[in-house]
């Protein structure tokens, strides 16, 4: 009895976890040119009216430019 109540309250815990990231996302994308490879990182989510959007950029010669933005109803 006491294994089924620890394994039905994982199982709570989990489905919690996994709802709070239900509205989350992730973006890679890279792309090669005569200068070389750039790259970037994109991730956002969004709760209680409000998202959230961080990027991450890298150059061909290694610069990184980041920038973060975040709207509200």
């Amino acid at each position: 009895m006491k294994n089924l109540f620890l394994a039905s309250a994982l199982i709570g815990a989990l489905s919690v976890a996994a709802a709070a990231d239900a509205n989350a996302w992730t973006r890679s994308v890279s792309a090669t040119g005569p200068r070389g490879t750039s790259s970037a990182q994109i991730t956002g989510s969004c709760a209680n009216g409000s998202c959230t959007r961080n990027a991450t950029r890298t150059g061909p010669a290694g610069n990184t430019y980041s920038r973060t933005g975040t709207i509200s109803r």
